[in-house]
């Protein structure tokens, strides 16, 4: 795996418009892997529309941590994660704890370590609020995603669904617990 020269830093609101950009090249990606369809095309200009960003990045239990180029000659915006940070239930697995809702990483960032690097600081974020557990839902077509947290300790507790644009996408929850 070869290492990418990023720093990490917290979100304001002046980022809402690369966070934006960033996820919406992410979920076409992820999820657009026979063209982009009317659905698909509208839940990526909904759910990540700058304002929508600008909304949740004033929220305050949640947290966006920002990958960044870290060099003279390069910058910009290579991933994020955003973390709940309050208690609430995972759709599975009976479990409660601080909510992953993404982590996002620019395609030709990954196996990189910034994923890894982002992930970490979720959880260093969620265990400095005392939450026993951190949980996510991730898409059971994105078997690059699941073989990940499976890497780094995250287990499989459960089934989920997720529904957008009328259409239902099966999800898996993965929760990793801290002692």
């Amino acid at each position: 795996m070869s290492e990418l020269n990023f720093n990490l830093r917290m979100a304001s609101e002046q980022d809402a418009v690369t966070i934006s950009a960033l996820s919406i090249q992410v979920f076409l990606d992820t999820y657009a892997t026979e063209g982009v369809r009317p659905d698909l095309a509208r839940e990526a200009h909904c759910e990540y529309a700058i304002e929508a960003f600008v909304q949740r990045l004033i929220e305050p239990q949640r947290r966006f941590i920002l990958a960044e180029y870290l060099s003279a000659d390069r910058n910009g915006l290579l991933g994020f994660a955003e973390v709940l940070l309050t208690v609430k239930p995972s759709p599975a697995g009976n479990l409660a704890g601080a909510e992953l809702v993404r982590l996002y990483i620019q395609p030709k960032a990954h196996r990189m370590g910034c994923g890894r690097s982002l992930l970490t600081r979720a959880e260093q974020l969620v265990q400095a609020e005392k939450l026993d557990s951190l949980w996510l839902t991730a898409w059971e077509g994105n078997r690059n995603a699941r073989a990940f947290y499976e890497r780094v300790g995250y287990a499989d507790v459960g089934a989920t669904t997720y529904t957008f644009q009328g259409q239902t996408y099966a999800n898996r929850v993965l929760a990793k617990q801290f002692d």
